[in-house]
């Protein structure tokens, strides 16, 4: 995380700590037993570090103001979530509606326990959920490219003209694989010049009208659906 000083004057106290207590009754995460290493005090313009793990607590010197930007990297727990629910989805359009069968089940003693038929009948649904090998890739762009629930676009009816370029939405995600472009939680397969050019998009975030012309039709028609949604707009 970076704390960039806007305005004003503050100390900040940082330290890695390694007894993570949380206070308890409290809203914000404050640990119970801080112990600060280092201290520093920002002027306008200056910025702090705060490596992973680093706790800091800041006392304003005055009047100020401080941006925290901090850049999310998905835990386990929650890509696994995340992907699981969407392979689930694919999977249940997907399949078919054919019923577990076991016609030749002999009688049996334990009538509780799992038929290994049924756990092996339960394997294939998986193996036919995975048989798209692309599908992970597609979820995974999917996710990462999410808009927060508190993040909204304002669309419009008119189409708008890119042909003198693009520049994506602040708000606006978007990534890549090599096979497709993902933004804002959708995902398109493209390739050729289409990629090439959608990649500058993603990486640079603007393209210019030279660069948009070398688009197919259909890539340039996703451009002006992108820029009804809000997604980005004409230069």
């Amino acid at each position: 995380m970076f704390l960039l000083q806007a305005h004003g004057q503050r100390r900040w106290r940082i330290g890695r700590n390694k007894d993570l207590t949380l206070q308890p009754g409290v809203p914000l995460k404050i640990l119970q037993n801080f112990e600060p290493e280092e201290e520093f005090v920002l002027n306008p313009g200056d910025m702090l570090y705060l490596p992973p793990k680093y706790a800091h607590d800041g006392v304003a010197v005055g009047e100020c103001m401080t941006w925290s930007v901090g850049f999310r990297a998905p835990q386990e727990g929650e890509l696994a979530r995340e992907l699981l629910m969407g392979l689930a989805d694919e999977a249940f359009e997907g399949l078919g509606s054919a019923l577990y069968r076991d016609p030749k089940q002999l009688a049996v003693v334990n009538p509780a326990a799992i038929p290994p038929s049924l756990a092996g009948f339960a394997g294939q649904i998986i193996d036919k959920a995975l048989q798209n090998p692309r599908l992970l890739d597609s979820l995974l762009g999917e996710y990462l490219t999410e808009p927060k629930a508190q993040v909204w676009f304002e669309s419009t009816a008119v189409a708008a003209d890119v042909s003198a370029g693009v520049q994506l939405d602040r708000r606006t995600k978007m990534m890549y694989d090599a096979q497709h472009v993902f933004i804002n939680g959708e995902s398109f397969m493209v390739g050729g010049k289409d990629a090439a050019v959608l990649r500058l998009l993603a990486d640079d975030r603007c393209i210019s009208g030279a660069q948009v012309k070398r688009l197919s039709q259909d890539a340039h028609q996703a451009l002006i659906d992108w820029a009804s949604e809000g997604w980005l707009r004409a230069r």
